[in-house]
Formats: structure tokens, C-alpha cells, sequence
């Protein structure tokens, strides 16, 4: 059938059903599921109506098998095991091809095609309940539901022991973390998939490549009132196996997830590519994610100052810098003349609101509603709207939680665009619904979050357009008090966790220094790679409102500011154009007619040739700003070079240990 819909985000879409039903005989069988493009795969061996065997799934691309059959396992209080000993009441097949706009992201227009199946099934203990499976060219997706019925109304999900069971043995890039209350801030390690840790949390996404090039991530997509899910090696297999494990109730550890039917699962990912940096160009998270309920177009994306990162500290001022007016208003007039569209008012020792105690957590006397009498925070309102500049503001998420809607109504009439909620540390159900409570209200009152000690995306940003960032990954803010992020760490995370979505990230240091220079410091904080490397940050990972961290007088007159200040913040187009997981990564995106390259490498120097293929006809100019040195001593060092380049040309370009490059690439007048 063929049906037409119109969409919140303004796009007439043409959707193509085509659906096949089957009703079971009751016999073992396998449904299989290809992708449109005919590479990926997923399969299930479906038990018979006698059998207590669980349901089995496997996943091959090209022909190969990368997960060998693997058990669904999911536990439910009231009947136990759900998914051992069922049998299939029904079977249907369909193909799905519509597209749609996103307000921003990595692409403008999204294609959402793909085949799939969703089967309903009885459990052993008489419960239906439903299983989805979707085959997309860019990978393979499941979940599982629960149906409204007689016989289960309320139910406790107890566990999900779900296998992944990875073929043969390759190279798997991953991070863990101690516990179920982390800020998902680790560093990341390089270990053949027989020797992953056990009796570990393996975070997400998880990176496998094979030495063929053959490449799979896996993750989950749509976590909305759910537990998050983790990995951990199995240690009752003779082989190596991977089982989800997921996040507790802190106040249930017994169980997971506390609902009513009907319920979805997330949905589990496993990205597929035949070379790892091509799960950056697709959409697939954000495809499994429901469209936006209402108009997002206030939603405004735009680059950020973080004077918290920096410690609000500056020489040559005639004023003390600080957490007052004077000091907020040289931002607001630094954002004003570059063109930056948000600033931000954090904290010192602590926070911009009222609060006695010194730290960030709140205390008995903390009151979000009432500013700092240092600040004269009305002026600084006040100012920021004669400039032109929209002001966010940091918030503890307990200090929020009492007070949500009373909160966001204030912030609303005061004339806040935004705000940045932090220290979550959990991904339990209880936390996820937080989280959605805080997006729904925010969009109520137009104001865009960002998330901070905060779990992973999910492509959630698609529902909820007003959702700028998350944080979930150890950044540049740890080089205030070590050494840990470091190049190959910055590699790393381009090739895992921004596989996920918008990764905030304390962008911006104009403070380059060698490792042998680099020491910790709370006040104007230095960052290790060169500054070529830190702007191509800007291209290599997505993030539609990116922090510019350090001082004004950092970048003002200093070499590479104008093309921090020209970059986008949301793209029309996004390419690999070269790479290999864990050493370097070359990212194109295109705004308009304009392309926008970033490189980054991590301690090895290299030499590239990278090719311009995706260029459209006629001559450009490409702007390239590239390491001026390759010695550790000038690492702030850069040198602009232009030439007019066509489609099929390439860009030579030399990369320094720590380096990196960034391009901008516009049509010439004439064309020809």
C-alpha cells in the first residue's frame, strides 16, 4: 500500500509497505531479513512449538557471518524466562522506504529504507509478546516488546541476558567502566575479541574489526523509559560470548525495568561496513527514533562559550575576572563580534545560583532560582539580549529535579535559551524517564539541553530536536587535572562513542603544547595535538552546538580562529573520505555548496593524499589549514595554503604527531 504523510519536520513523505503475513504451523523454521542493498543480514531459527530452546539470531554481511547464533534472553518476574520455550503465532515481512528532514545533524535529509519482520510470539508461561527485526544498508537492528493483555497488565523485567557472539577473533576497541553509576568517562584499549575482560561493564558502542577491513559496532538505538544497556563477556562459555547486562532500579536492584504493557525494548544495533569509518556517514540510530511531536524551529544550534573550562581567569582586563557582570559582559561582547551564538554562565567554585557549599553538588541551602548577587544578573540578561546573544546557564540535576516545571518557567520568562544538566551517572529506567521529563518540559518553554555526566545517545535527538548534546565520554575538560586525553584518545573516540551521536566535548584549546610541556592547570588549561588537530575536532565528531572553551584573547588575532568562527554546527552531507580505526580518520561535511574537511592522527606523523571525489563539477577553491611545523615544540604552529582544485584531484597534505588539518572547499565564480 501506498500512503502519504506529513511530517513535523515539514517534509511531505512517501512511504512504500509492502507486508506479507504468515501464520505459524507450529514447526522449527528461520525467518531472514536483507537489507535493501542485499549485503546485511539478520536471521532467526525459530523453535517449534515443543521445544524449550530460546530463540536464536545471527547477523552476516556479504555473505559472512560476523555474529554466529547468539540466544535472546530475557527474564520476566511474573513467568520467568520469556523467550525460552516459545512458539510463533505470527510472521510479518515488510519493506520500508520513506524519507525524512531533520533540523540539524549530520545530514539534512534522511533515507529511511530498509526491510524487516515483526513476529508475535507466546513464552512458555502463556505471555505474548512481540519481536522486531529491521535490516537497513548501514546494519542490522532487534527488539523485543510486550503487548497489552489480560494476562500482563504491570510487569518487573528482571534481566536481559542477550548474546553477541562475534566470528572468529578481531580486534575490538572498547572502554569499561567499574560500575553502574559512571559518567561513561574511561579511555578506551585495543584487545583481540579472546582476551576482552570478564566479569566487566563493557560500554557502548563497542568497535570489532576484522583483518579484512570487515567492521561492526554494536550499540542500541530509542532508549526511552528502559534501563541502558552494557556488554560483559560470558563466563560459563566455552568460547568467547558477549551478554547484555543491564542497568538496575537503585531502589530495585532486582530488577530493570517497572512498566505497563504495552512496552518496547530498545532497539539493539550492530553497525555494519567493510571499513570501520563508514558507520559515521549513516543515520540508523536516528531512523529507529520517532518523529517530533510539535514545532522545533526556536531550536537553534550555534557554537558556545564555557568559561568554566578556561577558569574565568584572563591577564590584561581592566577588571577582576570572575563571576561578576564585568566579566560576563566582555564574553557576551566577544560572542557578539564573532558571531557566536550562545554564552554560557557556569560557575567557579561553584555554582552561578545560590549555594553556601563549595562544590558543584547541591546543599541544604542551594536555590536554582535565585542568581548570585555578584552577578547583577538582570544586566547581564539584559545586555546579552541588546547584542544579540542567547544565554544558557548550568544546572545540578538533583537541584532540578524537585523543581522542573516551576524552573524552566522562570528560566523561560528571564529569557534563557538553554541549559546544561549535569551528573546524571546513571542510565537506569529512572534516570531515562528524567531525562525525558526534562526534554518535554524544555520544549514546552523553548529552552535546548544538553546532558552532562550523562549515558550515551540513542538517536533520541531525532524526538526531541531540543536536544542539543550529551556528554558520555572522557574529553578535553580532563586536561585541567591530567593527561588522559590525549591524541590517540581523540582518534579513538571519533571511531566509538561519536558513532552514537552529538559528542560534547570542551572544544576550542588554542593552548597547544608537547607532551614533554604539558602539565594539569585549573586556569587557561593547554591541550595536547597541534591546533590544526583540536579544529579539526570541530568536522571529525557531530555536535550541533560545540563549545568555543578557551579566552577571548586566546583566539582573537590568533591563526586558525577564522575558520573556527566559519565552521557549521549542522551539515546537509557528511563523508569518510579516509582512515583506519584507531590511527587517523580524514571527515568531509558539506553545508550548502561548501565542503568542510577535519583530519586528525594520533602520535604518528603521516602523509596523505586525500582524494576529492566528492566534489560536484567545475573549479573550487580549496582553503587548507594545515600543521605548519612537525616538530613537538610548535605545536600551535599552522599555515594556510590555497589552490583550486576539481573532482578527481587530490589533497596532499602532511600531518604532524598529534596533528591534524582542516579544509574549506567553495565553489570559484564561473565555475569552469
Amino acid at each position: 500500500m501506498v500512503f502519504r504523510a506529513a511530517r513535523t519536520c515539514r517534509l511531505l513523505v512517501t512511504m512504500t509497505l509492502v507486508t506479507c503475513s504468515v501464520v505459524w504451523s507450529g514447526e522449527p523454521r528461520t525467518v531472514s531479513i536483507t537489507s535493501p542493498d542485499g549485503k546485511n543480514s539478520i536471521s532467526l531459527q525459530l523453535p517449534g512449538q515443543e521445544s524449550r530452546s530460546p530463540v536464536i539470531f545471527a547477523v552476516a554481511r556479504s555473505g559472512r557471518t560476523v555474529i554466529e547464533p547468539s540466544a535472546l534472553k530475557v527474564s520476566l518476574a511474573q513467568s520467568g524466562s520469556l523467550t525460552e520455550g516459545s512458539h510463533v503465532l505470527d510472521v510479518r515481512e515488510d519493506h520500508l522506504d520513506d524519507s525524512f528532514t531533520l533540523p540539524w545533524g549530520k545530514t539534512h535529509l534522511v533515507r529511511n529504507r530498509c526491510s524487516f519482520a515483526r513476529l508475535r510470539l507466546r513464552s512458555a508461561g502463556g505471555i505474548f509478546w512481540d519481536l522486531e527485526l529491521r535490516a537497513y544498508d548501514d546494519g542490522v537492528a532487534f527488539r523485543y516488546g510486550l503487548p497489552e493483555q489480560d494476562a500482563l497488565r504491570d510487569f518487573v523485567l528482571e534481566e536481559e541476558a542477550t548474546e553477541f557472539r562475534l566470528e572468529g577473533n578481531p580486534s575490538v576497541l572498547f572502554t569499561t567502566v567499574p560500575s553502574f553509576t559512571t559518567p561513561h568517562e574511561s579511555l578506551y584499549e585495543w584487545r583481540p575479541y579472546s582476551e576482552l575482560p570478564a566479569k566487566t561493564l563493557i560500554d557502548m558502542p563497542l568497535l570489532a574489526v576484522w583483518p579484512a577491513g570487515l567492521s561492526v559496532a554494536l550499540t542500541e538505538a530509542r532508549l526511552r523509559d528502559f534501563a541502558g544497556m552494557y556488554l560483559e563477556r560470558a563466563t560459563d562459555a566455552k568460547s568467547p560470548v558477549l551478554r547484555a547486562r543491564l542497568s538496575p532500579l537503585p531502589s530495585r536492584p532486582e530488577a530493570c525495568v517497572v512498566g505497563q504493557t504495552p512496552h518496547w525494548s530498545p532497539w539493539r544495533v550492530i553497525l555494519l561496513a567493510d571499513t570501520a569509518g563508514k558507520h559515521i556517514e549513516g543515520n540508523l540510530l536516528t531512523c529507529l527514533n520517532d518523529p517530533p511531536q510539535g514545532d522545533f524551529s526556536w531550536a537553534e544550534p550555534g557554537k558556545s562559550t564555557w568559561h568554566w573550562w578556561n577558569g574565568t581567569e584572563e591577564e590584561g582586563l581592566p577588571f577582576r575576572c570572575g563571576m561578576n557582570y564585568e566579566t560576563h559582559k566582555h564574553y557576551i561582547d566577544f560572542c557578539a563580534r564573532h558571531g557566536i551564538r550562545y554564552h554560557a554562565i557556569v560557575a567557579d567554585d561553584r555554582p552561578w545560583y545560590r549555594q553556601s557549599q563549595v562544590n558543584f553538588a547541591p546543599g541544604p541551602d542551594t536555590d536554582i532560582l535565585t542568581p548570585r548577587e555578584e552577578l547583577e544578573f538582570p544586566r547581564i540578561l539584559e545586555y546579552a539580549r541588546q547584542r544579540g546573544v542567547g544565554i544558557r546557564l548550568w544546572v545540578h540535576w538533583l537541584a532540578l529535579n524537585e523543581r522542573l516545571e516551576e524552573t524552566f518557567t522562570r528560566y523561560e520568562e528571564w529569557g534563557i535559551r538553554g541549559l546544561m544538566v549535569d551528573f546524571l551517572d546513571r542510565d537506569d529506567q529512572q534516570m531515562v524517564q528524567f531525562c525525558e521529563r526534562v526534554l518535554e518540559s524544555a520544549a514546552r518553554h523553548k529552552l535546548h539541553i544538553q546532558f552532562h555526566g550523562s549515558y550515551r545517545p540513542s538517536g533520541e535527538q531525532r524526538t526531541f530536536p531540543n536536544l542539543f548534546n550529551r556528554e558520555g565520554v572522557l574529553n578535553l575538560e580532563y586536561l585541567k587535572w591530567s593527561d588522559r586525553c590525549t591524541p590517540q584518545h581523540n582518534v579513538n573516540v571519533a571511531y566509538t562513542r561519536s558513532l552514537a551521536g552529538p559528542t560534547d566535548y570542551h572544544l576550542g584549546g588554542f593552548r597547544a603544547v608537547s607532551t614533554e610541556q604539558f602539565k594539569p592547570r585549573n586556569a587557561n588549561p593547554c591541550v595536547l595535538g597541534t591546533r590544526c588537530h583540536h579544529l579539526a575536532l570541530y568536522v571529525v565528531y557531530e555536535n550541533p552546538m560545540p563549545m568555543v572553551c578557551d579566552t577571548p584573547s586566546a583566539y582573537e588575532g590568533r591563526m586558525g580562529f577564522e575558520f573556527l568562527k566559519a565552521v557549521p554546527t549542522t551539515w546537509d552531507e557528511t563523508r569518510f573520505l579516509a582512515g583506519e580505526a584507531g590511527r587517523f580518520i580524514v571527515v568531509a561535511r558539506r553545508s550548502g555548496d561548501t565542503w568542510f574537511l577535519g583530519a586528525i592522527t594520533n602520535d604518528t606523523a603521516r602523509e596523505l593524499t586525500v582524494p576529492l571525489d566528492i566534489l560536484g563539477t567545475g573549479r573550487y577553491e580549496a582553503a587548507t589549514f594545515l600543521d605548519g611545523s612537525v616538530s613537538k615544540e610548535e605545536p600551535n604552529a599552522i599555515r594556510l595554503e590555497r589552490r583550486a582544485v576539481r573532482a578527481g584531484e587530490s589533497l596532499g597534505v602532511v600531518m604532524a604527531c598529534g596533528g591534524g588539518f582542516v579544509a574549506t572547499i567553495r565553489p570559484l565564480p564561473g565555475g569552469n
